[in-house]
């Protein structure tokens, strides 16, 4: 089983379906953060963010003594807007369809990449808010 991105929307039944793929993405995360950082972008692993709940209830269901949660300091939840994760997208499905041996799968990337751009469409159209999740 591999890992997998997958984004969370600012809201409650946005209106459209927020299920990407993300699995090409998360295989291919080392090439993607050395071409997000030369490109002048966020890796995609700065925008994993889960709630102080989610990210105490994950720390513990990794095997983390839960003697060692109690009293940890989490950070907030953060969010980012959808026009972000658009030039992303759209900088990255640029530089791998120019540069395809970049990474493993660029087909598998850019489908994912391609998922990923219509849900931040869906999303600023809605004006909500996003951030990723790890699927492991």
């Amino acid at each position: 089983m591999s890992a997998a991105f997958f984004i969370v929307i600012d809201r409650d039944n946005p209106g459209f379906d927020t299920m990407v793929n993300g699995k090409f993405l998360s295989r291919d995360a080392k090439q993607l953060e050395k071409i997000a950082k030369s490109l002048g972008l966020r890796p995609l692993e700065n925008y994993v963010s889960y709630s102080p709940e989610d990210a105490l209830a994950l720390i513990e269901d990794m095997g983390t003594d839960p003697d060692e949660i109690d009293g940890l300091e989490v950070p907030e939840q953060k969010w980012y807007e959808p026009e972000e994760g658009l030039e992303w997208v759209n900088k990255v499905i640029a530089y791998v369809r120019g540069n395809p041996s970049s990474v493993k799968n660029a087909e598998g990337v850019l489908a994912d990449l391609d998922e990923y751009r219509t849900v931040f469409e869906h999303a600023s159209s809605i004006k909500a808010r996003w951030n990723l999740q790890v699927d492991f």
